[in-house]
């Protein structure tokens, strides 16, 4: 079973005392963690214990909301509601309105994404896709045969597709029925999993690979050979381009979403996790976990632009939604 090399440092540290239930953050409005900026992106800091708010126009952090446990994956809903994974604890946080809500779910949860008004959990510790509401409240558990690792959610969210750790499989599991309805074996090491505006299903592979599956029929559509251990993917909100990182051979792919051929691959300063795009489609963002910062790419050029010192251990990135 793979883990990550920080996971046991993780683990010592959620074991320090911490505040339970709702942690009140500076006042904010309505919906306070919402932004009509189309250029507004959220980072987990898994080393710092904190989640921010980062301005990547203005190349600046706005806010710092206390997370402690080892925030991890990320995500943001339509509404702007947060929700980070924190791997080194039992728990995630939900961020609304200004406040951070902590939610008991034992295991070690993993990965987060949004589903209508429900946060899909990926819970590495438990064997299990947990569904849980914005507002915090506990719904389901759904036991798989192997820990899952991350998911994507459907277009029509109805159905989430998730990696399995140690196993071939992709899960896939109904979200309205609330169980697992197969497994589809794919006879390689899936990793991260994203949907394409196409409609198609992008699998990393541990080995390096990229794969793009059929939707539902989960048939092996084609593979593209990256480098040495592809990490994680965004797509750009035209849908033409994906960006890909590989955490082993410290690059960053571009990849045409139409032929399914690398565009352009770039040496990366540092240690690459999580990619986003911004809403506004100018900006890509690659977190530096090893040195603390995000790295900016202009997204029509491709080209590295600017960095944002953001705090320790940069994981996971996530795009707000822009809104009016």
């Amino acid at each position: 079973m793979r883990r990550h090399p920080l996971r046991a440092a993780l683990l010592a540290f959620a074991a320090l005392p911490w505040p339970a239930g709702i942690l009140h953050a500076q006042p904010g409005g309505a919906h306070a963690t919402a932004s009509s900026s189309g250029s507004i992106v959220w980072v987990s800091l898994e080393d710092g214990g904190k989640v921010a708010k980062v301005d990547v126009a203005g190349r600046r952090v706005l806010r710092r909301f206390d997370t402690p446990g080892g925030p991890h994956n990320i995500t943001v809903a339509p509404d702007g509601t947060v929700v980070t994974a924190l791997w080194g604890s039992d728990r995630i946080a939900i961020i609304r309105d200004g406040d951070v809500r902590f939610v008991d779910l034992g295991g070690a949860p993993h990965d987060v994404k949004i589903a209508r008004n429900m946060v899909v959990v990926a819970n590495q510790g438990s064997a299990r896709v947990q569904l849980v509401k914005l507002d915090g409240t506990f719904k389901r558990r759904i036991k798989l045969v192997a820990d899952p690792h991350d998911l994507a959610v459907d277009p029509e969210q109805r159905r989430a597709w998730v990696t399995l750790e140690g196993r071939d499989e992709l899960a896939v599991v109904n979200l309205i029925r609330r169980r697992p309805v197969r497994y589809v074996p794919t006879g390689r090491s899936p990793h991260d999993v994203l949907f394409a505006p196409d409609g198609t299903l992008w699998v990393t592979d541990w080995g390096g690979d990229l794969h793009v599956f059929s939707v539902p029929r989960g048939k092996l559509l084609e593979t593209v050979p990256l480098g040495i251990e592809a990490h994680h993917l965004a797509f750009t909100p035209d849908g033409r381009l994906a960006w890909i990182t590989d955490h082993g051979a410290d690059r960053v792919f571009v990849v045409s979403v139409r032929t399914r051929n690398v565009v352009t691959s770039r040496p990366f300063p540092g240690e690459p996790h999580h990619v986003a795009v911004t809403a506004d489609g100018k900006w890509v963002l690659v977190a530096d976990h090893a040195n603390g910062r995000l790295i900016i790419y202009n997204a029509e050029r491709r080209r590295r632009v600017g960095r944002i010192r953001v705090g320790a251990g940069p994981h996971g990135v996530w795009a707000a939604p822009a809104t009016s």
